[in-house]
């Protein structure tokens, strides 16, 4: 999948843009670009299209506990209006993101929400700018009121 990944390095910002082509999973494609830039953390943004959408959404227990939905997977071809993430370390030191967007489907309805690794493949085109974060560490952690995982921020020692 390399020959469908363009990257490239603005030296003087240090930032990273590029685009994925046909059939890259959204997540395998930030994932090769951090390895390549030797990037441990940064923030993302990015546009485009997806043969599909996999994500979750927050919803409320009737007991008032917050959790995520069973996986929604979208019926059509997406395009991503707007997409932000992070990528930092699991607990098992591997890359991990974490990502919402929001679309439109080809039924012209509005959606969104938490995206799944691995099962958000590019239909065209998904065009990235990634903003490397050289001296702070992303690693997840249990959240203290929650207990889900979710990205620690520190300085790097």
């Amino acid at each position: 999948m390399a020959d469908r990944i363009q990257a490239v390095l603005d030296k003087e910002s240090s930032r990273i843009v590029g685009r994925f082509m046909k059939d890259v999973d959204l997540f395998g494609g930030i994932k090769e670009v951090c390895k390549r830039f030797d990037l441990e953390a940064a923030q993302f943004q990015c546009i485009g299209s997806l043969s599909h959408a996999t994500y979750v959404q927050l919803e409320k227990t009737s007991e008032g506990v917050l959790q995520y939905s069973k996986k929604i997977i979208s019926d059509s071809p997406v395009e991503l209006l707007s997409g932000t993430g992070f990528v930092g370390l699991g607990s098992d030191g591997e890359l991990d993101v974490h990502f919402h967007g929001m679309f439109v489907d080809c039924h012209q309805q509005i959606s969104g929400g938490h995206f799944l690794d691995g099962e958000n493949p590019v239909a065209i085109t998904i065009e990235f700018i990634l903003f490397p974060l050289k001296d702070i560490e992303l690693k997840r952690g249990n959240d203290l009121y929650s207990n889900l995982p979710v990205f620690q921020f520190s300085m790097k020692e």
